[in-house]
């Protein structure tokens, strides 16, 4: 039950989330494997393929772990009375972590790999800005980084949630249960804006290129994000109220059973929804169902890392995900989704290879049928993980954690009151 005084905290300490680099390091991973399986023919229409085809879905953990992380210190602040984020020092933050890592894995692909190509200056500034995705010229679309396209809708939620909070700072007022109620209020008419921009893009005919480059918008993510948003609301208010921890989630086996659960729906998007293993292929009538089971996985998965007790000692997906290995993975885990790409293209290069989808049935289910997997295609992944997992730590260690230490400069700076953010292991 909540509490009925405005203001009663139980604590003013913010919690680390001490899971969240192992859930990182799983969905850059899930990345990883499925580009490289498209690019080996693993993304075919049988008993592993289908799941192959569908691991992109670990985006879907990235964007609901972003809103849980930067939204909650705006909740924190509209729920407790204590000053918002400042705009300067935050902006400062977000660019610090994603553009200069961004910025040295476009220019040695680009520059120095060769993979590809920046054909004139509108794209360059186009591509290191993170705006391409608002090219009106569909070959712009995708910068020489393929998957920066995520990148670009992360920095359209960066910049929209000062003026989400901007807005929530007025409407949010009394007591806490008001407050709290206010707050996912809010966020459930993220979830229905961004329902009505799919409803939009889908139902008005455009041509299947404009959908595919609307679908890159923040609108439609919007509702993984808002669905982070809501978990960090309630665990401020778990943590500073008195309410209780939703669902049971501080049960001992309930780590396991949301698992379990996140494994059901993963085979449902992936095997039991119709989908076909290939992307563009996707009727937009089943696209709804894509986008939704892709959001339910990355819940499910998400939901015991922010709800109950968090040691390793509580089940063993909190261990695992605590692992030395699991902490290292996600602590480069955005150099690992920065540079897959181009070791993949510059690796087919050097070795003259050429996958045509060749080591999986065509048959559905049929996986005695041919070889599963090839030695060559083996040798492929080994070769592209320690290619990404070197240049992703030495990214780490070279620029990015020297550059967190900035990440405080600008504190202070800015209107409004001065307010420094807790320290957390789990700020990205």
């Amino acid at each position: 039950m909540a509490s009925t005084a405005p203001l009663e905290r139980r604590t003013s300490a913010d919690p680390r989330f001490p899971n969240f680099n192992g859930l990182r390091a799983i969905a850059a991973l899930a990345v990883v494997t499925t580009h490289l399986a498209d690019t080996g023919g693993a993304n075919a229409p049988n008993i592993l393929g289908v799941f192959f085809a569908r691991m992109d879905g670990g985006v879907a953990i990235f964007f609901v772990i972003s809103g849980i992380l930067l939204y909650r210190p705006f909740a924190r602040a509209h729920l407790l009375d204590d000053p918002r984020p400042q705009l300067v020092p935050y902006l400062w933050r977000r660019g610090l972590r994603i553009y200069p890592a961004y910025w040295l894995a476009m220019t040695v692909v680009v520059y120095v790999l060769g993979v590809t190509q920046i054909p004139s200056l509108k794209n360059f500034l186009l591509d290191y800005s993170l705006l391409h995705i608002y090219s009106p010229h569909q070959p712009d679309v995708f910068a020489p980084l393929v998957q920066s396209w995520t990148l670009a809708t992360e920095v359209a939620f960066y910049l929209f949630l000062p003026v989400w909070s901007w807005v929530m700072a007025r409407v949010v007022r009394g007591e806490a249960r008001r407050r709290v109620r206010t707050e996912l209020v809010g966020v459930a008419v993220l979830v229905v804006i961004s329902a009505a921009w799919k409803a939009l893009v889908l139902g008005v005919g455009l041509s299947d290129p404009r959908i595919g480059q609307f679908k890159l918008w923040l609108p439609w993510w919007l509702d993984l994000f808002a669905v982070g948003m809501g978990l960090a609301v309630l665990s401020v208010a778990i943590q500073h109220f008195d309410w209780s921890t939703p669902f049971r989630l501080d049960r001992r086996r309930a780590a396991a059973i949301c698992w379990l659960s996140a494994l059901g729906t993963f085979w449902w998007v992936a095997a039991g929804a119709g989908l076909d293993h290939t992307t563009a292929a996707i009727p937009h009538s089943l696209l709804w169902g894509q986008h939704y089971l892709y959001g339910a996985t990355a819940l499910l998965l998400v939901l015991p890392a922010v709800f109950g007790p968090q040691g390793r000692e509580t089940s063993r997906i909190h261990w695992f995900l605590q692992t030395r290995v699991m902490v290292f993975l996600g602590s480069i885990s955005y150099g690992i989704y920065l540079w897959h790409e181009g070791w993949i293209d510059r690796y087919l290069h050097w070795t003259d290879l050429t996958f045509r989808g060749v080591y999986f049935s065509d048959t559905p289910f049929a996986w005695h049928t041919n070889r599963i997997i090839s030695v060559p295609w083996l040798v492929f992944c080994v070769a592209i993980l320690a290619l990404t997992i070197a240049s992703a730590s030495l990214s780490w260690f070279g620029l990015e954690r020297p550059l967190l230490s900035l990440k405080h400069r600008f504190d202070g700076a800015g209107s409004g009151r001065g307010h420094r953010p807790p320290r957390s292991r789990a700020v990205r």
